[in-house]
């Protein structure tokens, strides 16, 4: 790369959140490999099902993205969340045409993951907005409804976000403002909230790579370090929680958080009673399970016909399942968790061998969503090989007792812990 375009280069990189954390060595690097290009309007600059392993950053100008389905999107280089890469799946799912005079970079995916790869020199990245540069072939081009291009768009741009029930997250910072919390009390009030577990669960993980597997946020914590933890949680509740003025999407989301509390409280209940079970791993899983529908009320505010309480109903359970799976898998979580995800619409369920925590998961949401979703036809426990499977006959007073006795008590227990 000639010398005279550096400086012009490093600037540029600076602007992308791509590569927030770089270091000057790390940027110095890319700079010497990175290609500033600059084309006309009408240039197509990346075709559809290209396999061209650059990625392509957008510097200035307006360029379009249109799907195989046809769905089109403007991004413009003044908005800030262009500064990701553009359709960085390859073979790419999308046209990139440049709709004025542009100028971009074109940067080679392996020197990215070399430099993921690389230690920043911080002990704990604590971005609610995770960076993702992960398997190509996770996400398809199926989706009809716009609010997915929005999701995929994030994805390909390598940023997507996980917010926080507002009153929650509300409450879960203040109870950390006490003075008298400590390791065990600060795993639990993060468990409290889905979000800010994930959360921690990732960026410990991310911090010890090497340590054994992590099987609940007090594991998280432990791994994480109690200061680290504290730090990252105050972080994320000052940050992201779900921002709207509509009482449907407030209304679905707190309906999201009650219910999966529910559902993990259930999971933790039934692998008590189910031999070879680890009953926090279970909780975590049934924690984790439907970890998409926030994220995907994160982008509803943009569609005016979701304001419909079905067609809203629909597009998440519709989408939770493969968009979780996604997501789950770009971050690397255990494959326990990430086929509970996966099946949490899949009430026919089976498998061979024993029962397993998606069988415990399904069986908890099926007990946890009982009375929901009326205009949604819902299965018998006849029609659910994983009762049959765990050796459970719904119709036991002793089960059905234990069971609402486990998730009520999991809400009055979120209650005192974030009792002011």
């Amino acid at each position: 790369m000639p010398a005279e375009n550096d400086y012009n280069i490093n600037d540029a990189l600076r602007r992308l959140d791509r590569l927030t954390g770089l270091n000057d060595r790390q940027l110095d690097a890319l700079s010497d490999r990175a290609d500033m290009r600059q084309a006309p309007r009408g240039t197509c600059l990346l075709p559809m099902g290209s396999t061209d392993a650059r990625q392509l950053f957008l510097l200035d100008g307006e360029i379009e993205l249109v799907a195989g389905d046809g769905a089109r999107h403007r991004v413009r280089s003044a908005n800030d969340v262009v500064q990701g890469p553009l359709s960085c799946l390859r073979p790419s799912r999308y046209r990139v045409t440049a709709l004025s005079d542009v100028s971009y970079l074109l940067v080679e995916q392996s020197l990215l993951d070399e430099l993921d790869r690389e230690p920043s020199g911080e002990k704990v990245e604590i971005e609610e907005v995770y960076l993702v540069s992960e398997p190509r072939e996770l996400i398809s081009d199926s989706a009809t409804h716009p609010l997915m291009f929005d999701v995929f768009e994030a994805l390909n741009q390598g940023r997507i976000v996980v917010p926080s029930e507002p009153d929650i997250a509300v409450r879960v910072g203040r109870a950390l403002n006490d003075a008298n919390i400590d390791a065990r009390r600060l795993a639990d009030t993060l468990s409290v909230c889905p979000a800010l577990t994930l959360k921690t669960l990732r960026a410990a993980m991310k911090a010890n790579p090497g340590r054994s597997s992590i099987r609940s946020a007090r594991d998280a914590v432990q791994n994480l370090g109690e200061e680290e933890a504290f730090g990252l949680a105050v972080h994320c509740v000052l940050r992201e929680t779900l921002r709207t003025d509509s009482a449907l999407l407030s209304k679905r989301m707190h309906q999201w958080w009650e219910r999966t509390i529910r559902v993990s409280a259930i999971s933790r209940e039934l692998a008590q009673m189910s031999p070879g079970f680890d009953a926090e791993y279970a909780a975590l899983i049934g924690l984790l399970h439907s970890i998409a529908e926030p994220v995907l009320l994160n982008y509803a505010n943009r569609h005016s016909d979701l304001d419909d309480a079905a067609t809203l109903d629909n597009l998440l359970y519709e989408n939770r399942a493969e968009l979780g799976r996604i997501l789950l898998s770009m971050w690397n979580l255990p494959r326990d968790i990430i086929d509970a995800a996966a099946r949490c619409n899949q009430w026919e369920y089976e498998h061979a061998g024993d029962a397993n925590h998606t069988d415990i998961m399904l069986v908890a949401q099926w007990h946890a969503t009982i009375g929901e979703s009326p205009g949604r036809p819902r299965p018998t426990f006849e029609q659910i090989p994983a009762f049959r499977r765990l050796g459970l006959d719904p119709a036991s007073p002793e089960l059905s007792l234990s069971i609402v006795e486990a998730a009520d008590n999991a809400i009055e227990e979120a209650e005192k812990l974030l009792a002011p």
